[in-house]
């Protein structure tokens, strides 16, 4: 019986030692699923943002303003920049091709204490992941007549 009470005690110390290590590795998988999903919906608006500015950038109503309040209505957090980029030459229809290249940034606040130390940005404030995504899309412009 002696032996019994000792394996008792054993086990507590090992669980006190064993269980910071296991709830770390389990919180930071849970935030790296959360920061993944943060992003998808960054791509996915930053691309919503591209596609409404590819076909609106040439119309006086368009331009960067436009596409930042749309943005924000689609992720309050995130922001937007927009840039035109020049392609190829089109020769059928003599004129040149352009990109409209978005960027979109959000910070992203991290949930878990631990995961947070190791997961957060260097320039961001701490705490935060700091997250973007680019994309391209060609500027619809009117054949000329």
């Amino acid at each position: 019986m002696k032996g019994l009470k000792t394996r008792t005690g054993q086990v507590v110390v090992e669980m006190i030692l064993i269980l910071p290590v296991f709830l770390g590795i389990v919180f930071t998988i849970m935030e790296i699923g959360n920061v993944s999903f943060r992003l998808i919906v960054l791509n996915h608006a930053t691309y919503e943002v591209a596609r409404v500015g590819g076909m609106t950038w040439l119309l006086p109503s368009g331009g960067p303003s436009k596409l930042s309040a749309l943005m924000t209505s689609i992720l309050p957090q995130a922001t937007v920049s927009c840039t035109t980029d020049r392609t190829l030459m089109d020769p059928q229809a003599g004129i040149q091709n352009m990109d409209l290249v978005c960027t979109g940034s959000e910070n992203v606040r991290l949930i878990f204490p631990i995961s947070s130390i190791m997961l957060s940005s260097k320039g961001a404030p701490p705490g935060t992941r700091a997250l973007h995504a680019t994309v391209r899309m060609p500027i619809e412009q009117p054949l000329p007549q």
